[in-house]
């Protein structure tokens, strides 16, 4: 990944309807299916690392990616924000 971007609302989200105040969420590549780009990020609260490739903590919370999901953020800035529907995340290629 070449760069995360975290807004404060989505920190605030995690915070308040995630229940993380402090913790660990895992960014991970998921099959989306049907669409032209089948696979798509999710995002896990309170996962463990096993074999972290990359790792960043931001007011408090640690994100991190296992080695085995790599590839679905290779070269890419990741964008997590918050809207009135919950946490949003924007993928693009960089």
């Amino acid at each position: 990944m070449k760069s995360l971007v975290v807004s404060d609302k989505a920190i605030h989200s995690f915070k308040r309807d995630w229940d993380l105040e402090s913790g660990q969420v895992r960014i991970y590549g998921k099959y989306a299916g049907g669409a032209p780009d089948a696979f798509t990020v999710g995002l896990n609260a309170h996962a463990i690392p096993i074999d972290p490739v990359w790792e960043h903590s931001i007011a408090g919370i640690r994100f991190f990616v296992e080695r085995t999901d790599a590839w679905i953020l290779e070269n890419a800035l990741l964008q997590i924000d918050c809207n009135e529907d919950g946490i949003t995340l924007h993928k693009t290629a960089q």
